[in-house]
């Protein structure tokens, strides 16, 4: 009798330890139930103001084996001219912008100012965390400064960088990235990188207004990227 209700239920055990697999899977996240907020995502980004109180926005390229590498669901390359009436040479002509947001966390990883400008031939000589109040919301980064490439009319460059992981939010570096692209269930809604370029011959204030004045434009964007509901 014992070893007939052993032989049933081995079946019926089986079957248990299958329904709790299933149950399982069934929640975990796949790629298809973050499509819509890569949608959300993309819309955002792609809305990001040409015009920002006195500057002025225009498309810049971007290298192609930059895009390769990012595999972008969202790409914002602009230079931004500054055309304050009275200017009179005082603070920076230009700032870069670059807004890069991928569909998995993982290809983020190759791409961030300490890997990337080196590489272009810009060696790194300085680095320093900042905490920026843009627009009532306090953003956490590092800001990178390069050697510059002869040619480019400056001598070194200022990147100020920080990173929005969906559901956790802004980091300031590539480690919050790589904490969420070795999590299977998270790292299929990606992450956004936020680079802005300038001249380092500035002092640290006008950079931070700089800084604050592109970004501070349009939160809404980062509170976008933020929420994966």
């Amino acid at each position: 009798m014992a070893s007939r209700n052993v032989i049933f239920a081995s079946p019926v055990l089986c079957l248990g330890v299958l329904a709790v697999i299933a149950a399982d899977n069934a929640r975990h996240v796949k790629p298809r139930d973050a499509a819509p907020y890569h949608l959300r995502a993309k819309a955002a980004i792609d809305a990001f103001p040409y015009i920002i109180g006195y500057w002025t926005g225009s498309d810049q390229m971007v290298p192609e084996a930059a895009v390769k590498l990012l595999r972008p669901n969202a790409l914002v390359s602009r230079r931004y001219e500054n055309h304050t009436p009275g200017r009179a040479g005082r603070g920076p002509v230009w700032a870069d912008l670059l807004i890069s947001q991928c569909a998995d966390s993982r290809d983020m990883i190759g791409h961030y100012p300490p890997i990337c400008y080196p590489s272009s031939g810009e060696p790194q000589v300085d680095a320093r965390p900042f905490r920026i109040d843009v627009g009532g919301l306090l953003v956490d980064g590092i800001e990178y400064q390069f050697a510059a490439l002869p040619g480019r009319g400056i001598e070194r460059k200022s990147v100020y960088n920080f990173f929005v992981v969906p559901g956790r939010g802004i980091v300031p570096d590539i480690g919050g990235v790589r904490r969420v692209s070795g999590d299977y269930q998270r790292r299929c809604f990606g992450a956004a990188q936020f680079q802005v370029v300038m001249d380092a011959d500035q002092s640290p204030e006008i950079r931070d207004e700089v800084f604050a004045t592109l970004i501070g434009c349009d939160t809404a964007v980062i509170k976008t990227l933020e929420d994966v509901r």
